[in-house]
């Protein structure tokens, strides 16, 4: 009898890099990225190469969800896919359109053509998400282990020790305990968000943090 189990994976797409330097990137967010897909859009297990054996080894040591994909180019994929992999360590042909779906209980969609920004006036508990289309206000602490996404737009007025990702054009953050943040596809250096009040933005020259005054 065929037993099967439908999975879904956040993305992390890596478009280059040499071993080392993503073993030494992924064992600085590793908190972050252990929960991830990770999807390498070239090749790192090639036998003629040792460098690429070692992150190969490296991923597999660490017990790592990751697959290689060449059909994937940067910028197609936005935060998520959605496979039905228990444990995607192949190279499967993923379509170039990937809806970007993510079901579960514990999470508050907004659909951005009914309410553009969504406010929220409470904690956010361990092992809530909260998934919005539109912009995401939230007047309260974001608790270790939660998970908020937003397309657009980011305000959380109290102290963040879960993980938040924005794709819009700003966020403005209260201070950054254990939790980690990831803007437009970058993971921001919690060194620099120390501030009690953070702004952040993107320019010509790259992501700007600074205290919000």
């Amino acid at each position: 009898m065929v037993q099967a189990r439908q999975k879904n994976f956040r993305a992390f797409v890596f478009t280059q890099g040499n071993a080392q330097e993503t073993i030494a990137y992924i064992e600085k967010n590793f908190i972050l990225l252990k929960d991830f897909l990770m999807v390498f859009t070239y090749p790192i297990h090639q036998v003629a190469s040792t460098d690429d054996s070692l992150l190969y080894n490296y991923l597999v040591s660490k017990n790592l969800n990751f697959i290689e994909s060449t059909e994937i180019k940067q910028g197609e994929i936005n935060g998520q896919i959605r496979l039905s992999l228990e444990n995607p360590k192949t190279q499967p042909m993923i379509p170039p359109n990937i809806e970007s779906n993510l079901a579960s209980q514990n999470r508050e969609t907004k659909d951005a053509q009914t309410q553009s920004t969504l406010v929220l006036h409470r904690t956010i508990r361990s092992g809530e998400e909260i998934i919005s289309q539109g912009d995401l206000t939230i007047f309260g602490r974001i608790n270790s282990g939660a998970y908020i996404q937003s397309e657009g737009n980011v305000q959380i007025f109290g102290e963040i020790n879960g993980n938040v990702f924005c794709n819009g054009d700003y966020m403005l953050l209260g201070k950054v305990g254990e939790g980690n943040i990831l803007f437009n596809g970058e993971i921001l250096d919690k060194e620099l968000l120390q501030h009690n009040q953070n702004k952040i933005y993107k320019t010509q020259n790259g992501t700007m943090i600074e205290e919000l005054q």
